[in-house]
C-alpha cells in the first residue's frame, strides 16, 4: 500500500491530476454555500432541517437542503441529457453514424449534449422555484416573503439555477479531461458524502444513545437504538462488498481468431468480455426519474389548476401509491422498473448482432458456434441470463434501505433518506473507477521508464 501511494506522488501527470481534482471539488464545495439571489439567511433558516418544507425540496432535486445555494439542481440535467443522447445515438441512423466516427465523432455528441443540458436545467429551474415559492406561501412565516417576489426575481433565481447546473457541467467535463475520474460521477458523489455526516449527527442526536447510563455492558444489547444501529453499519458493509463483486463480475466469452495464427500453428484465442452488471446504475436512475417525474408534474398542476380534466388527472396522481413511497404498489413498480431497464438498456448499449457481426469481419468466432445469427443469439442468450442476476441484485439493493426504514420506524434514521441504495451504488462505483484509473498510470508510467 505505501509503495503504491509512493508511486503515485512519485508520477508528475498523476500528481498534477489528483490536485487538479481536488481544487475543482473545492471550488464545488464553496458553490454550494452561494445562495440563490432573493434568498434571505432568514428564509434559508426557516425552510431547512427535518421539516415537511426540506422533505418536499429532497423529493424535487434529489438531495436534503442545506443552503438555497446555485448549484442546488446539481448535474441532473447534464446526466438526463447524457441518457437521451445515449440512446438517441442507438435508435436514429444519422445520430449512430456520427457516434462511430472515432474521436470526432464523440465531440459533436458531447456538443449535443450540452445543447440538450441547458432546455432540459432551464425547465427543471422553473419548476422548482414555482413549486418552491408555492410551498413557501402556505407557510405563515414565509408568506410575507412569497409576496415580496417579483416577476424580475423569479427570472434572475431560475437563471441563478440553471447557470449554476451548466457550470457544474464544465467543471465535471474538466474533471474527466484534465483531473482523475469521472467528472460527472465524482460531482454526484461529492453531493452524497457532503450531506453524509450532518445526517449521521442528526440521527445519532436522535436516538439518544446515552452510554453513561449503562450499568454494565449487556445492557447496550437491550437497546433497540443498538439494534438499528448495528443492522445498518452490518447492512451498509454487506451492500458495499456485494456491489464490487458484482461491479467487477465479468462473464468472459473464449473468441478465436482464425486468421491470426502463432507460430505453432494453432489459432491465437481472446475472450469477449460481458459484465454481470452492464447498464450499472442507469436503469435505478431511469426507475426513479420516471416515479419522481408524474409527482413532480401533478403536484405542479394541483397547485396551478383549480379544475378541468387536467386537476382531476393530477389529483389522482397526488392519491395513489405513487406519492407514498413505503406502499407496496411503489415497491413492486419501482422492482419491476429497475429489472426491465436493466434489459432495455444492457441491449442498447451491447447489441448482439452487431458484436457478432464485428466478430465475423474480423475472423473472430465462439469455439463451437458458427458465425453470424448463430453467434447473435448466444450472446443474446449469455447477456439475457447474466442481466436477470444485475438486475435483481440492482433492484435488491435500491430497495433495502427503504425495507430498512419499514422495519425501524421508531428510529427514524435520516441518513437512510440521504444514503440510500442508489448513492452506494455511485459512490462504490466511482470509488472503484478512480482507483482503476489511477492503477492504469502507474502502470503506464512504468512502462515508459522501461521503453525510453
Amino acid at each position: 500500500m505505501l509503495a503504491k501511494i509512493k508511486s503515485v506522488f512519485s508520477n508528475k501527470e498523476l500528481r498534477n491530476r489528483i490536485i487538479f481534482t481536488l481544487g475543482i471539488i473545492l471550488i464545488i464545495r464553496l458553490l454550494n454555500i452561494v445562495p440563490i439571489p432573493g434568498f434571505t439567511n432568514d428564509v434559508i433558516q426557516e425552510t431547512t432541517g427535518d421539516n415537511p418544507f426540506s422533505t418536499f425540496y429532497t423529493l424535487i432535486t434529489g438531495g436534503r437542503i442545506d443552503s438555497f445555494s446555485i448549484v442546488a439542481i446539481g448535474i441532473g440535467p447534464y446526466i438526463n441529457a447524457s441518457i437521451i443522447m445515449q440512446l438517441l445515438s442507438s435508435i436514429i441512423p444519422q445520430l449512430e453514424e456520427i457516434s462511430k466516427e472515432g474521436e470526432r465523432g464523440k465531440k459533436i455528441i458531447n456538443q449535443y449534449t450540452r445543447y440538450l443540458t441547458l432546455p432540459l436545467a432551464l425547465i427543471q429551474s422553473i419548476v422548482i422555484i414555482v413549486l418552491l415559492l408555492s410551498q413557501m406561501e402556505s407557510q405563515p412565516a414565509l408568506a410575507d416573503f412569497v409576496v415580496g417576489v417579483t416577476a424580475i426575481d423569479k427570472a434572475l433565481m431560475v437563471l441563478a439555477l440553471t447557470a449554476g447546473s451548466m457550470l457544474l457541467m464544465w467543471l465535471g467535463e474538466n474533471i474527466s479531461d484534465r483531473g482523475i475520474g469521472n467528472g460527472s460521477s465524482i460531482i454526484i458523489t461529492i453531493g452524497i458524502l457532503g450531506s453524509l455526516p450532518s445526517l449521521v449527527r442528526q440521527d445519532f442526536e436522535s436516538l439518544s444513545l446515552d452510554f453513561s447510563e449503562l450499568d454494565k455492558f449487556s445492557d447496550l444489547f437491550r437497546m433497540q437504538s443498538f439494534y438499528a444501529i448495528a443492522v445498518l453499519i452490518l447492512g451498509f458493509t454487506v451492500m458495499i462488498a456485494g456491489i464490487v463483486y458484482v461491479t467487477e463480475a465479468t462473464r468472459k466469452l473464449k473468441i478465436q481468431y482464425a486468421r491470426r495464427v502463432r507460430t505453432t500453428g494453432s489459432m491465437q484465442s481472446s475472450f469477449l468480455p460481458l459484465k454481470l452488471n452492464q447498464a450499472g446504475v442507469i436503469p435505478v436512475i431511469f426507475a426513479s426519474s420516471l416515479l419522481t417525474f408524474p409527482q413532480i408534474i401533478a403536484q405542479f398542476a394541483v397547485q396551478q389548476l383549480d379544475s378541468g380534466i387536467f386537476f382531476d388527472i393530477a389529483r389522482t396522481v397526488n392519491d395513489s401509491f405513487l406519492t407514498d413511497f413505503n406502499s407496496v404498489g411503489y415497491l413492486i413498480t419501482y422492482f419491476v422498473l429497475i429489472v426491465g431497464f436493466s434489459y432495455f438498456y444492457t441491449f442498447v448499449v451491447m447489441k448482439p448482432d452487431e458484436v457478432a457481426d464485428n466478430l465475423r469481419k474480423s475472423g473472430g468466432f465462439i469455439p463451437g458456434i458458427r458465425p453470424g445469427d448463430s453467434t447473435a443469439k448466444f450472446i443474446s442468450h449469455v447477456l439475457i441470463k447474466l442481466t436477470f442476476v444485475g438486475a435483481i441484485f440492482l433492484a435488491s439493493v435500491a430497495l433495502v434501505p427503504t425495507l430498512f426504514q419499514i422495519g425501524f420506524q421508531e428510529q427514524n434514521l435520516l441518513v437512510l433518506s440521504g444514503i440510500g441504495g442508489t448513492s452506494i451504488l455511485i459512490i462504490v462505483g466511482v470509488i472503484v473507477d478512480t482507483y482503476r484509473q489511477i492503477g492504469s498510470y502507474i502502470v503506464t508510467s512504468s512502462y515508459e521508464k522501461y521503453i525510453r
